[in-house]
């Protein structure tokens, strides 16, 4: 009996001790949102957007003319272009094209290719039909592209 109530006893007091609380140690300050959200980008989400070489927006990647690589008067060949996209909207039809040498981008819309710049490249006609585009240059030669097609 005296096992018992040693045993009761040991109990009893093992019972009523205070709960001992954890001790928790924070090693690292909690983390701010700037710390956390590194965008590759770095861009504005409510500034317009703007175009490689688009002069016309308000962002800060809006190139000047000075910083935009330009396209040496004669230069320029459908030959070297590469098609990348198709897009419709109320309008028609329109190809965008990316040239492989200098990486300029172009639109073929409403029969003529403009540059990064909306200017009209001369002496070029295109025709958007399906998933290609068919130029035709001032010496009546014929450029076809497809899309999907790398070169």
């Amino acid at each position: 009996m005296a096992n018992n109530t040693a045993f009761l006893m040991i109990a009893l007091l093992t019972a009523c001790a205070a709960p001992a609380r954890a001790q928790v140690q924070v090693s690292t300050p909690a983390a701010t949102v700037e710390q956390m959200y590194r965008p590759v980008n770095q861009r504005d989400p409510l500034v317009p957007a703007t175009v490689y070489g688009d002069q016309k927006g308000t962002g800060k990647t809006a190139r000047t003319e000075s910083s935009a690589p330009g396209v040496a008067k004669g230069s320029f060949t459908v030959y070297g272009l590469v098609l990348t996209g198709i897009l419709e909207d109320s309008r028609g039809r329109q190809a965008l094209l990316r040239d492989q040498a200098t990486g300029l981008l172009y639109t073929l819309r409403a029969g003529h290719l403009f540059d990064s710049k909306k200017k009209i490249m001369p002496g070029i006609s295109g025709v958007v039909k399906g998933k290609q585009v068919i130029f035709l240059t001032e010496d009546k030669k014929v450029h076809q592209l497809n899309l999907r097609e790398r070169e």
